[in-house]
């Protein structure tokens, strides 16, 4: 399997345990390295591995069915580009918004930088102005 072939495997394995339920909370983070940098997430919490498990957990306390789908998966040397989308339904606070039962679909691009198979760096851009009109009541 060349390089290529096994980080986009890891990818598509990220995509996966992120989407079940069953899964994700005792294996996700297995995708990341302690050393992780995370760029893009809410500037409140700290940039590192522990950040980033804050801001996920958030996510799927506020939208417990959430799905992340890989539109596009580029690769060039140790680094993944994914254009996304996310979907789910609003079930708990998120930023200033209470649950409304709503249901959204956002675009999203993440860049992940990869050691041994594990994501140190990840960059995130998602479309926050779409997501919070959505959920607005």
């Amino acid at each position: 399997m060349s390089t290529l072939e096994a980080l986009r495997e890891v990818v598509r394995k990220l995509e996966d345990t992120f989407n079940d339920p069953q899964k994700r909370e005792s294996l996700y983070f297995d995708f990341y390295d302690d050393s992780l940098k995370i760029h893009g997430f809410p500037p409140n919490l700290p940039t590192n591995k522990e950040g980033f498990k804050q801001f996920i957990y958030l996510l799927w306390k506020a939208f417990p069915d959430i799905r992340i789908i890989f539109e596009d998966i580029i690769i060039e040397g140790n680094k993944v580009v994914c254009r996304y989308y996310l979907t789910g339904t609003h079930k708990g606070d998120f930023a200033d918004l209470q649950p409304t039962g709503r249901q959204f679909k956002v675009n999203g691009f993440t860049e992940f930088s990869f050691r041994n198979a594990k994501v140190i760096e990840r960059w995130n851009l998602v479309d926050m102005i779409s997501l919070k009109e959505q959920l607005r009541p």
